[in-house]
């Protein structure tokens, strides 16, 4: 399964083929473009431009300094937004859009997609995205955003851990009661080795997630009440508290945990479908990998989507049919073929699918697939108003830290932070 980032974009076919016409011929134009993540401008953001401006040599991209983060991006965009100098193409995290279009919306500094999709034609739209794709980026039947990067949490599952625990990888867990089972029997069977481990240490995608599985939601549709205080919070929380208690669940983040399953000391790591490619290379053929849905624990339950929308900023009428063409290319069956292979997220583009594409590659590699299971339960990842996030997340994430320790009950915890959550958002 490893490769080499040479060989995905040879095999990605970077080359008129992806059905993307060239652009009407005029001056040239030089699009502006901020993305976050550094290490992935090499992966498939420049390597997509450079095709782009290959087929296109009147557009230019040149891309400004990358954000550390979606937060740090979108706070950097707001801050520019007030002098003008905003970037004309700005990837912006899932979480984000709502604040981002009610921060630039009521001065037009964001552009409104659904007018280029109407003139592309319902046929071609209907042939390229999946209506619940695009519905992630629509506020108030306006399309502020074009979903370009798309993942849902995963299980990744140590094959070879699981068998000396007596359990059957080709049987794999599907509920929060079956993981925690499975854990325990990992854990107990392996000398060294810890069960499980879900992110609760840094940013809230995962606590989301956990809410979701149980049918819950985290604010009501208007994003003025607070809602995941109800049943489906309160056995999230109790879930979190069980991790700790039954399966021992070491309280680190994302990164260590991913280390730790990497170097065969894990058995079951809870992360993003986006990881699946440097996890693939890091395992290096140490164990047998194999991936799994997140777990559930409602028939109703459903998963949060992260990665982030394509947006046009500029209010330059040549520039907006430049990043058009930009942003039609990037989310292109060819465009996504690049983007999957040098990450592990999910398409968002249905053609991609195809064999010429991704299909072959899916059948070869069943693990990056595991992520696209999902799409039918997939709904957005909640942003907080007023860009409370990372403020809501402080006080929630040392929370859930005494719910685990058992410092605090589940339900005293999860009361605790529904009331700092609400007393963050009306601040």
């Amino acid at each position: 399964m490893r490769q080499t980032l040479t060989f995905l974009l040879a095999a990605a076919g970077l080359t008129a083929a992806a059905g993307i016409g060239a652009a009407p011929a005029r001056a040239e134009t030089t699009l502006e473009v901020v993305h976050a993540y550094g290490a992935f401008r090499e992966r498939f953001y420049q390597p997509l431009a450079d095709a782009f401006m290959k087929e296109h040599p009147d557009i230019k991209i040149k891309f400004r300094a990358p954000a550390a983060d979606y937060y740090e991006g979108h706070l950097a965009v707001a801050r520019e937004a007030m002098t003008g100098q905003t970037p004309d193409v700005f990837f912006a995290g899932m979480n984000l859009l709502h604040d981002l279009v009610s921060t630039l919306a009521p001065r037009n500094q964001i552009t409104d997609m659904a007018p280029f999709l109407d003139e592309e034609g319902q046929s071609w739209v209907d042939d390229n995205y999946d209506v619940n794709v695009l519905e992630l980026g629509r506020i108030d039947k306006h399309q502020w955003g074009l979903p370009f990067n798309a993942s849902t949490p995963i299980a990744y599952f140590n094959a070879d851990l699981m068998k000396k625990a007596g359990l059957r990888p080709q049987q794999l867990p599907k509920t929060w009661d079956d993981f925690i089972e499975a854990a325990k029997k990992i854990k107990g069977a392996n000398s060294g080795v810890d069960g499980m481990q879900i992110n609760l240490a840094s940013g809230d995608w995962f606590w989301q997630a956990m809410v979701y599985s149980y049918g819950g939601t985290i604010m009501s549709p208007d994003r003025t009440q607070v809602t995941y205080g109800d049943e489906a919070g309160l056995k999230a929380a109790t879930t979190v508290r069980r991790l700790v208690d039954e399966v021992g669940m070491p309280w680190i983040d994302e990164d260590a945990g991913q280390a730790q399953f990497a170097a065969g000391k894990l058995g079951i790591f809870i992360g993003s479908t986006g990881d699946i490619r440097s996890m693939d290379e890091a395992i290096g053929g140490k164990f047998k990998l194999v991936t799994g849905t997140f777990p559930m624990g409602a028939q109703n339950g459903n998963v949060p989507t992260g990665g982030n929308f394509a947006t046009i900023l500029t209010q330059d009428p040549e520039k907006h049919k430049a990043a058009w063409e930009f942003i039609k290319f990037l989310t292109s069956p060819v465009g996504q073929k690049v983007t999957v292979l040098g990450s592990g997220y999910m398409p968002t583009n249905k053609q991609a699918m195809k064999n010429e594409y991704l299909g072959k590659f899916y059948e070869a590699h069943p693990d990056w697939k595991t992520s696209l299971t999902q799409w039918p339960i997939a709904v957005a990842w909640f942003g907080y108003p007023n860009v409370k996030s990372i403020k809501v997340w402080k006080v929630q994430s040392e929370i859930l830290f005494r719910i685990g320790n058992g410092d605090v009950s589940p339900a005293d915890g999860l009361k605790e932070m529904v009331q700092s959550t609400e007393a963050i958002i009306k601040q």
